[in-house]
């Protein structure tokens, strides 16, 4: 009996260290985790695993039956991928040339905090996939893109990164990046090469060395917005060789850079942007053509509100522009045929709050509040045109008296009658201007 139940204590002990490291696949690793710095009941709740490095379709649905994934690559039913931890050097998981449906949520993706470090999670040459509710920090980035298509990256943690937190190389076709929380990364927090038809919005970011969104490629269709930017040693949103995207919605506080950055683009519309207590310029536009920046809220910029460098057939209206310790609104030498219309210019920092260097640009029914009279008339338009630095030597004719003052709405011109068609020819001779009149041809039907 005596031999029995000490055969049966042994027996019990090795059950139970067989049973301990069966549920605690990397107890080692475990009591290591516990003494990192961030590591705690977030990390408790969840399962340490080792990387998940997956290839091709094939390899997803082998490791997916191997571990007992619910789903089955799908729509219906993605392949789930969920209450993990992960602590590696290098990647801790990898997603490639995959096109099955598949979610990546409820996990924690840690790393030593140091540049030997890799990127916590690559996605590259697939699609259909939901990153959610994820806890990226002490990586080199913590998201690598790589052409990806119809993935969404959504309420994710990003928090103490070495470089982006999210970063892009190619390019993101139809993909969602919104309302993920990014603080301290010593880059910016979401940098991407190329976007078509996507949307990036409802962000925090927060406390980053570098911008706040950059999107520095080709953009395509694309919108960014309701994004909170605080406190970020770059540029807020920067966007280049954009066509038809649109800037609205966010709210960028204290950057150090430019609050939106605009170059090389046609046909973006900036709208209902509140940018406040900037390091550098509010918004700056250069090698822009069609585009529409109105209804932003500028204030407290340690530069110019709005600085048009280059470009054309850019209107600016509906914008409050205020405290800006230079210009209101300066259009550069290259800057032509640009419309700046109805907006608020209180208390900026120059001598005259616009200045214009450009050619051929309209300036009309603006709010300055250092040119509010005379207005005998009582018409709310201040009866003597406000003059404009610049060697372009422009002048609003028709400033507002009032903020709020809504100017009369132009009438059309009448058209000529029915077969005359006056002609003005205008000569530009010696540096003197000639207009001559040539008349009024009556243009006969043919009998």
């Amino acid at each position: 009996m005596r031999v029995n139940a000490k055969g049966k204590i042994t027996l019990l002990l090795l059950i139970g260290l067989v049973v301990f490291g069966a549920g605690s696949p990397s107890m080692a690793s475990e009591s290591i985790q516990s003494g990192i710095e961030g590591y705690g009941q977030f990390s408790l709740a969840y399962t340490a695993h080792d990387a998940i490095l997956l290839d091709g379709n094939d390899e997803m649905i082998a490791q997916a039956t191997a571990e007992s994934w619910p789903g089955n690559g799908t729509a219906d039913a993605p392949y789930e991928i969920t209450g993990y931890y992960f602590y590696d050097v290098q990647h801790s998981v990898e997603i490639r040339n995959i096109d099955l449906h598949w979610t990546f949520t409820d996990n924690e993706v840690d790393g030593p905090g140091d540049v030997t470090v890799w990127c916590g999670v690559e996605i590259s040459n697939s699609s259909n996939g939901y990153v959610a509710n994820n806890l990226f920090h002490n990586r080199y980035r913590g998201l690598w893109l790589i052409d990806i298509d119809d993935v969404t990256i959504t309420d994710n943690s990003f928090e103490d990164n070495l470089l982006h937190a999210i970063e892009c190389v190619g390019y993101i076709n139809g993909c969602l990046i919104s309302d993920n929380t990014i603080v301290r990364s010593d880059g910016a927090g979401i940098r991407i090469l190329t976007a078509v038809d996507s949307e990036i919005s409802g962000n925090e970011i927060s406390d980053c060395d570098g911008c706040g969104i950059q999107v520095i490629g080709t953009t395509t269709s694309c919108q960014i917005t309701d994004n909170t930017i605080e406190g970020v040693t770059g540029i807020g949103i920067q966007l280049t060789q954009s066509t038809s995207a649109t800037v609205l919605h966010n709210v960028i506080t204290n950057a150090t850079g430019d609050g939106i950055y605009l170059s090389v683009s046609e046909n973006v519309e900036v709208y209902n942007n509140t940018l406040q207590d900037g390091g550098d310029d509010g918004i700056v536009v250069t090698h822009c053509y069609f585009g529409t920046v109105y209804n932003n809220t500028i204030v407290g910029t340690d530069g110019i509100g709005i600085s048009v460098i280059s470009g054309g057939n850019t209107t600016f209206r509906f914008n409050h522009i205020e405290s800006s310790s230079d210009y209101g609104l300066k259009m550069g030498g290259n800057a032509e045929n640009m419309t700046t219309t109805r907006n608020i210019f209180i208390g900026n920092g120059a001598a005259k709050q616009v200045c214009d260097e450009g050619e051929n640009n309209i300036v009309i029914y603006n709010y300055f509040d250092d040119w509010t009279s005379p207005d005998a008339d009582a018409d709310q338009i201040v009866d003597i045109p406000y003059s404009l630095d610049g060697e372009a030597e422009n002048e609003d004719p028709y400033p507002l008296a009032t903020p709020d003052t809504i100017p009369p709405t132009p009438t059309e011109p009448t058209p000529p009658p029915e077969g005359q068609i006056p002609l003005e020819l205008m000569m530009v001779a010696g540096g003197a201007v000639v207009v001559v009149l040539i008349g009024v041809f009556i243009v006969k039907k043919r009998t």
